[in-house]
């Protein structure tokens, strides 16, 4: 083992400043664009050429000590040759900047090798119920393979950090192989730890060279096909939970990705700062911290499919990676926004009746930059009674039991921004009434269809009149 991760090391170490000296003259330069790209000069690209070839490496001399069986050469061609094919799509992507359905294509076509060899999943495990895939194991393969790719490509978003990630789950994995005495992953998972742990090196930051799409591909790729592999309860049958564990981290920060750009409307593959790296930076931890917290959340994961895998239930592992994720939410270190993005929609979708009583043709009253402790008047008739006002930290509307509140989230001196108020007067705006011993007539606030404002969630709903609005308020 130890033979495996020096030569994987000392050949990442050797082959990392060719990659960066031909990446520079092929032009598969990164240059810093002020928004998702903020190293502080052009970075060269293609280090993933030298993790694969460090890789192959450290595999050929460990069988050359430990010969395999003629399955398990087969099986190790077929994913050299698969990691290959996606080397050269990566440079070539690095380099030229394919669109994103091409690209996905040659990732599907990248891991048939994979598959034509036999190796696919025929049964899954979960929860101890076995369920038989027949021949959709072949498509739940591919896309296994193409979303493990897809995911530390995804994640390779800061210096260092798809390495680091890459070797603690390579750790793990052979840590888990060990439970499971398969030694045919075990030395492959640690060729690669090696791999990245010399290439480390050069891409710790500041970096002076990146993975490109040619390595973190290639991680993604690899990582995937073994933890299959290491899940395997007996032969072609998967055990879910352990292989999820383990690519916890990508899988989740993907699965983030998602969410957010579905609940915004914006596409699958377009680019954005909303992953785990950037939320955790925006929070103001230093690229050393972010590169700390997610390897060590990779390394917890992967105590949790070890455990599994020495006959612990799934449903223990998978509280524990619910409570996990629950903490991290809550602490605002991962998957806040879109929590929030979760919950607004969530309202929107119950609420959605309400606002089926909206009239076409709603006076509309913007209000830009209004400030707490200001009164906002809820009518375009400035003669009309206020639908309601804001003050303190209150948002105030009248109702037939009196005036009732609901907080607003955040300190009395937080200002709201652009609150759309829309208001439909009932044909009877106003109904003058006179006290017996007073001659001032005083308006009567009517029953206006109105629209509620939301301030927690940044939704809003229209409501049939304030009684209603005052239930949904307190309901939420």
């Amino acid at each position: 083992m130890t033979l495996v991760v020096a030569i994987a090391i000392a050949a990442s170490l050797a082959m990392t400043p060719l990659a960066k000296a031909l990446a520079v003259r092929f032009g598969a330069v990164s240059h810093p664009d002020g928004n998702r790209k903020l190293h502080a000069r052009p970075t060269p690209l293609w280090g993933g050429s030298a993790i694969f070839f460090a890789v192959v490496a450290g595999v050929t001399a460990s069988y050359r000590v430990v010969p395999g069986t003629l399955n398990t050469m087969i099986l190790l061609l077929a994913v050299g040759l698969s990691a290959g094919m996606l080397c050269l799509l990566g440079c070539y992507d690095d380099r030229y900047e394919m669109r994103a359905r091409r690209k996905l294509l040659g990732q599907i076509v990248s891991t048939l090798p994979v598959v034509i060899v036999g190796c696919y999943i025929e049964r899954i495990v979960l929860f101890g119920y076995t369920l038989d895939l027949g021949w959709l194991g072949i498509l739940a393969t591919v896309g296994w393979l193409v979303l493990g790719i897809n995911a530390m490509n995804l994640l390779d978003g800061m210096d260092g950090l798809a390495s680091a990630v890459g070797i603690a789950i390579s750790v793990a994995i052979a840590v888990v192989s060990l439970v499971h005495g398969t030694p045919e992953v075990m030395l492959p998972a640690l060729a690669l730890a090696g791999a990245l742990a010399g290439f480390l090196t050069y891409n710790l930051p500041p970096a002076r060279i990146y993975l490109g799409d040619c390595g973190s591909m290639v991680i993604g790729l690899l990582v995937a096909t073994l933890a299959m592999q290491v899940s395997l309860a007996s032969a072609g049958t998967v055990n879910v939970t352990i292989a999820m564990a383990l690519l916890f981290v990508p899988l989740t920060d993907t699965a983030l990705a998602i969410i957010r750009r579905r609940l915004l409307g914006q596409g699958l593959m377009v680019a954005d700062r909303g992953h785990i790296h950037h939320r955790l930076l925006d929070r103001g931890l230093s690229v050393w911290s972010v590169l700390l917290v997610l390897g060590g959340l990779s390394l917890v994961a992967g105590t949790v499919a070890w455990v599994v895998a020495v006959r612990v239930p799934d449903v223990w592992a998978w509280a524990a990676m619910a409570c996990i994720t629950a903490l991290l939410i809550n602490r605002r270190l991962l998957g806040h926004e879109e929590w929030k993005l979760i919950k607004r929609a969530l309202a929107q979708t119950s609420l959605r009746p309400a606002r089926r009583l909206a009239p076409e043709n709603a006076p509309t009253l913007q209000l830009e930059s209004a400030t707490v402790g200001e009164n906002l008047p809820g009518s375009m008739d400035s003669t009309a009674s206020p639908i309601f006002s804001v003050r303190n930290d209150r948002i105030e509307l009248p109702s037939s039991h009196g005036a009732w509140a609901a907080e607003i989230p955040g300190s009395p001196t937080r200002s709201i921004k652009s609150l759309s108020l829309f208001v439909s007067p009932a044909e009877e705006t106003r109904e003058e009434t006179r006290d017996a011993t007073d001659s001032t007539p005083s308006p009567r606030l009517p029953d206006y269809p109105v629209l509620l404002l939301d301030l927690k969630w940044g939704m809003a709903t229209w409501v049939n009149d304030l009684d209603q609005a005052e239930r949904i308020v307190r309901s939420v």
